[in-house]
């Protein structure tokens, strides 16, 4: 079986392409502008993949990579996803994870298993965990409408029969080998300065973390579902539980063995942040029998134990 993982480099890609290393009879490729550096690549068997250098936005390479490869399976992961990055500059989200995944669809050959790493960000506010169905979509943010967008796409090449598409809802992911400086990132860094007096963004915000192999674990999971349905099977990923910054603080204060405190930074505070935001996992159990496993607490211990690797002392 060959595979193609996008952004093969990045955060869950590169657990993603890690786990695919361990099953047998699999030829692996990786798509990648390896703007995260190089040296990710190193925690791989780069003997057992194939790594192609390639930008998403460039339709002439992504084409003749897809015309040569002709993967059985893709994973689609590549695309900006700090949403202040979004925000901060929409028209490259756009032209990233709107246009480079229409490059990506519209060379797909031999109608490929096409899994499409989508996000949470494309539901709207609830105090609900979300469910996996058109009543809960309405984004707040650039990478959310992106995500939305593409979805379309993801919808529209099924439907014309050249993909056989799955696209998974990811919700937050922490552990090690974090590419941007979200949440547990930016907390790690701080204590590792010597701070003591953390400086974050909103408060308020609850949410539903999954660890980076569980999430990789998942999408293998799901790219299994043998059914073929009219639509794309959709599915969220993540555990079904919330957490608070404060409660996220504590466990990573634990983790290293710190007392800290908290000092709201108006700079870091988002106007269209989202108060709550949890995965109803009914459907991933249902269609995998599966759920991730790992908790918060170990997943934000690993994060703290791999700080040196992941640059943050």
């Amino acid at each position: 079986m060959r595979i193609l993982v996008t952004g093969g480099a990045g955060y869950v890609g590169r657990a993603l392409t890690a786990r695919l290393l361990r099953e047998s009879g699999v030829e692996l490729h990786v798509l990648d502008n390896l703007a995260s550096g190089e040296q990710r690549l190193r925690a791989l068997d780069l003997t057992r993949l194939t790594v192609h250098r390639v930008d998403l936005r460039d339709a002439g390479a992504v084409g003749a990579l897809m015309r040569a490869l002709a993967p059985s399976v893709v994973f689609h992961l590549a695309a900006v996803h700090y949403i202040p990055a979004c925000e901060a500059a929409p028209g490259d989200a756009v032209s990233i994870n709107v246009s480079g995944t229409v490059n990506l669809l519209h060379s797909a050959i031999e109608r490929p298993k096409f899994v499409f790493a989508s996000t949470a960000a494309v539901y709207g506010p609830s105090e609900r965990p979300h469910v996996e169905n058109s009543d809960g979509i309405g984004p707040v943010d650039v990478y959310g409408l992106t995500k939305l967008q593409a979805e379309r796409y993801v919808e529209y090449f099924h439907a014309l029969g050249r993909i056989d598409a799955v696209i998974v809802r990811l919700f937050n992911v922490i552990g090690p080998g974090e590419t941007n400086p979200h949440l547990v990132p930016a907390i790690i860094r701080q204590i590792s300065r010597g701070e003591r007096k953390v400086r974050l963004g909103n408060l308020f915000p609850k949410r539903d973390y999954i660890h980076v192999e569980d999430a990789a674990e998942g999408f293998v999971r799901l790219a299994r579902v043998a059914d073929k349905p009219a639509a794309p099977l959709v599915s969220n990923l993540g555990t079904g539980q919330m957490f608070s910054v404060r409660e996220i603080v504590d466990r990573i204060a634990a983790a290293a063995g710190v007392q800290l405190e908290i000092e709201p930074d108006p700079a870091r505070m988002r106007t269209n942040d989202r108060p709550l935001l949890c995965a109803s996992t009914q459907r991933l159990q249902a269609l995998t029998g599966w759920l991730p496993g790992t908790s918060v607490s170990d997943s934000l211990r690993a994060a703290w134990n791999s700080r040196d690797a992941d640059g943050f002392v």
